[in-house]
């Protein structure tokens, strides 16, 4: 009789996780990313690409997924209800280096051929963070990040002969979460994180915004093998630029997935999934997966499709001016990573393919320079 009660509770304990879970996804699919907030609603601020940008390179080798397979310092700046499922201090560094991208527009001309049009020309920019999460037994987890985010050549000085000593254009984040698990299996986090963004207007005229953005979590585990998980990112109502003019808008966004693990003899894997609704511009999704041999050397291969619009300069080249308006930008392709563990320590290295443009109506599209963004992560191991 004793076990019989006992099996009852445990039962009853999965049902009321599972419907829990239940209802925390479904409250992220009806939340709309694209609802209204009090910012500009025509393009999207600098940070909006620096925020999305700040997953680890173990993950970025997998497609970029981590919604339900993340766990520990990653969690940060990602989901941070992955923080509750760690039982020791984690630390985790990230470095990211996206190349300079030359991609030049040709259009039908009068004669029906093709002809240079327009050049996009976007600087060099790089990405770190670190990220640290600290277990509370059963008061959950907590976590701590910095990131800094620089695009083009840092400078002694600017335009005018003042001293700057940084990147004309920079996004910082400081941030803090905390995550923790209910009926057992079940994590609900929560982060947030004080924004500075520093951007350069058409005239290379500093123009200084804050705020903050906020990511909300859940990661369900079933048994030892399956999790699954959701996230909604950046809820934020922008950024504080004082010239109306500069694009100040943070979108929201949801990804909702899972991953399956298992072990065998001297080989771990790892198989994860996530897709990021809603689907305007083209389905987006990112999955793969990683093998590791006696938790030593591990590989990994994914497939990612990421569409996104954004408001970019382009130069034309007939007038040699240049002139802003929005297009579609993609990045979709195989990614690889690979991994290795020295002691306590994981070493780790991605590639990605990077952003670019999509052609409009009689166009053609021409990637001179900028073809892939390399990543690398350190971080405390198990």
């Amino acid at each position: 009789m004793g076990n019989v009660k006992i099996g009852k509770l445990v039962q009853a304990s999965a049902n009321r996780s599972f419907g829990v879970t239940l209802v925390v996804l479904w409250f992220f699919i009806g939340l709309n990313p694209a609802s209204s907030q009090v910012v500009d609603e025509d393009f999207r601020a600098p940070a909006d690409v620096f925020l999305r940008n700040l997953t680890a390179a173990e993950h970025q080798g997998m497609g970029g997924s981590f919604a339900g397979s993340i766990s520990g310092a990653n969690a940060l700046n990602s989901n941070p209800a992955g923080l509750s499922f760690i039982d020791s201090n984690r630390f985790v560094t990230h470095v990211a280096r996206f190349p300079r991208t030359v991609a030049v527009i040709a259009r039908l001309n009068e004669a029906e051929r093709y002809e240079d049009y327009g050049q996009y020309d976007l600087r060099a920019s790089g990405l770190e963070f670190v990220n640290y999460s600290v277990p509370l037994g059963t008061g959950g987890a907590i976590g701590f990040d910095f990131a800094y985010g620089h695009e083009g050549r840092f400078s002694r000085v600017d335009h005018l002969g003042k001293a700057t000593n940084s990147f004309p254009e920079n996004e910082l984040a400081v941030g803090i979460g905390y995550a923790v698990r209910l009926f057992g299996q079940l994590s609900l986090g929560i982060d947030a994180r004080w924004l500075r963004s520093k951007v350069q207007d058409v005239e290379d005229k500093e123009h200084v915004g804050h705020g903050y953005a906020y990511n909300l979590g859940v990661i369900q585990q079933y048994g030892e093998h399956l999790r699954i998980g959701g996230v909604i990112r950046n809820l934020s109502n922008g950024l504080s630029f004082t010239e109306v003019s500069i694009p100040d808008r943070i979108k929201r966004d949801i990804l909702l997935g899972g991953a399956y693990r298992f072990h065998h003899e001297d080989v771990d894997a790892q198989f994860s999934l996530d897709v990021n609704p809603p689907f305007d511009d083209g389905f987006r999704t990112h999955f793969g997966g990683e093998i590791w041999y006696r938790r030593v050397i591990g590989g990994r291969i994914g497939y990612l499709r990421h569409t996104e619009e954004r408001f970019d300069p382009i130069l034309i080249l007939e007038t040699e001016e240049a002139e802003f308006g929005t297009r579609l930008w993609k990045a979709e392709g195989i990614t690889l990573g690979l991994g290795l563990r020295i002691g306590m320590i994981n070493v780790n290295a991605a590639y990605t393919p990077q952003m670019k443009p999509t052609e409009g109506e009689r166009e053609q599209i021409r990637i001179e320079q900028g073809e892939s963004v390399f990543s690398f992560s350190i971080g405390q191991g198990v």
